[in-house]
Formats: C-alpha cells, structure tokens, sequence
C-alpha cells in the first residue's frame, strides 16, 4: 500500500507540482489549500506523513502543529516545513515544535524525498 503523504499549502499550483513528484515516487498525494480543515482532512485520510507551509491565510504552518500537539492529536504523524522562509529562528521554532524537518524553497526534488524517505523510517528526530 502506497504511503499517504498531507501537503498543505495555499498555493495550488505548488501543491500540482509536489503531487507529481511525489507520485512519480510511488506515493499518494492528498493536497490541502485551507489550512483550517487539516484535522478533517488528517481523520478522513490518515496521512503517513504530512507536508506544510508555515504562512498561509487563516491558519500558520506553526498554529497547526501547536494545535495537533495540544489535543495530543496525531503527535506520532512525523511532519516537514517546505517553506519559502529561511530564517535559523523559524527553523528552531520549526523543531522545538515537533517538525522532523525544514527545508526551504526552492528545493532539490530528490532532497525532499530522501528526507520523506528518513522521517517515514523514524531516522529523523521528530
């Protein structure tokens, strides 16, 4: 069965470009541009892993780890920053609260699914 991989971000083209790659790696893509219904989305699809933005209208990349953290919500789901923002205080940020990775745009597609590959496997810290 094909790993399940969350990709939230408000730019819908973005998300296009991820799905393929992430596809063509063998898994499935679920694309989310409102961040306000991740928990629907995270009940409905059970995400092996999911992929976020930090800044997005309505609803930050951080409020929503904070808040699957605080409802002790899907804390085992491991999760990556795949952001514009490329800043050593958002990355810091990023981890203390529970991401397994940052990495920043634009990116080396085969970076990025080597660093799914590794949070999937639990190699990297969540």
């Amino acid at each position: 069965m094909n790993k399940v991989i969350l990709a939230i971000d408000d730019n819908r083209d973005f998300l296009e470009t991820l799905k393929d790659i992430l596809e063509h790696e063998g898994y499935r893509a679920v694309l989310l541009t409102d961040p306000t219904k991740t928990e629907e989305y995270i009940e409905n699809y059970s995400p092996d892993l999911i992929i976020l933005d930090i800044f997005m209208p309505k609803r930050t990349g951080f409020n929503i780890l904070e808040d699957l953290s605080d409802n002790g919500m899907h804390e085992d789901i491991p999760k990556i920053f795949l952001t514009c923002l490329d800043n050593h205080i958002e990355k810091m940020t990023a981890r203390a609260r529970g991401a397994c990775e940052y990495l920043t745009k634009p990116f080396e597609p085969e970076e990025l699914i080597e660093v799914i590959r590794e949070c999937l496997e639990g190699q990297k810290q969540r």
